[in-house]
């Protein structure tokens, strides 16, 4: 298994997931959350992917936006990934922990704004 050197604190990835059956929670307001929690924080957020209409028990390999951000966090060697909340990670604990461990083997962690 390989594992990246740390990525850097103040620079993130952000990651934006919207189902179809659900948009109590929409991009725009995932970014908003996002945007405000990283001008709080002072985090640089490098880039931003988006998997619509992808249902929170969807496998990583079924989510183009999430793969797309762990290469950013690869190429930006950056030390966050951003969600507004954890179940727009993954509603499933077995997903969310495959893909908290992707994030891991980047150098990288999952950190929810709204959660926090």
């Amino acid at each position: 298994m390989r594992t990246a050197r740390p990525g850097r604190p103040e620079i993130a990835v952000a990651y934006l997931r919207v189902s179809t059956e659900d948009q109590r929670l929409g991009p725009e307001a995932q970014r908003a959350a996002i945007e405000q929690w990283a001008k709080r924080e002072n985090v640089t957020v490098v880039a931003w992917h988006t998997d619509q209409g992808v249902g929170g028990g969807s496998e990583l390999e079924d989510r183009p936006g999430l793969l797309n951000a762990l290469g950013d966090l690869r190429e930006n060697r950056a030390g966050l990934l951003l969600v507004a909340r954890r179940d727009r990670l993954a509603r499933d604990v077995h997903v969310a922990i495959v893909i908290e461990r992707a994030v891991g083997r980047e150098g990288a962690r999952v950190v929810s704004e709204l959660d926090a």
